[in-house]
Formats: C-alpha cells, structure tokens, sequence
C-alpha cells in the first residue's frame, strides 16, 4: 500500500476552511464514491479497499494523509497530482476573501 502525505500553509479562518474542505469531499464523493465525515477538526474520507484519507483542518496548515489500496497504489502518480491541483483551487485565496 502506498501512502501520500501533502502540508498546506493557509490563512483561511476555521469555518472558511471548513467550508473548503466540505466542498472538496462531496466533489470526491460524486465524481468517485465513498464517504467522508467530520471528526472535530478532523475529515475522513473512505472509499471502500481503494483510498482512506484523512484532513487535518489546524489554524494555520491543513495536512492530508492518504492511503493507498492495491489497486489504487498503480495510480499513485496521478491521485498525487490530482491532489495538488484540487488543494490549489479550493484553498485559493481570491480578492473577494
């Protein structure tokens, strides 16, 4: 199994992020299944024998830990550029923020 790991620095306050990373996860749940659900200030995300991952929302970072399933780890190049591009748009601070 493989496993990613990614650290963002943000400037969100706490419910904004959330936010984020709220939309994020029902993105993920539509376009591939799953499920996620809140822990505090902790996501998880659960696709069945593919992908677990985890969300850690703190007030300046949010870490994202994955772990990959067998089949999910051939595609591991591409789930890690996928990441980076979605974390990119949706902690994106715009000049409406």
């Amino acid at each position: 199994m493989a496993q990613l790991r990614i650290c963002r620095a943000h400037q969100l306050e706490t419910a904004e992020l959330r936010r984020r990373v709220e939309s994020l996860a029902a993105k993920l749940v539509a376009r591939y299944g799953g499920a996620y659900r809140w822990q505090g200030d902790l996501m998880r995300y659960q696709r069945s024998g593919d992908i677990d991952a985890e969300i850690h929302c703190a007030a300046s970072e949010l870490r994202l830990e994955v772990v990959l399933g067998p089949l999910a780890s051939f595609l591991r190049g591409t789930i890690e550029r996928e990441l980076h591009s979605a974390l990119d748009r949706h902690l994106q601070v715009s000049a409406k923020d």
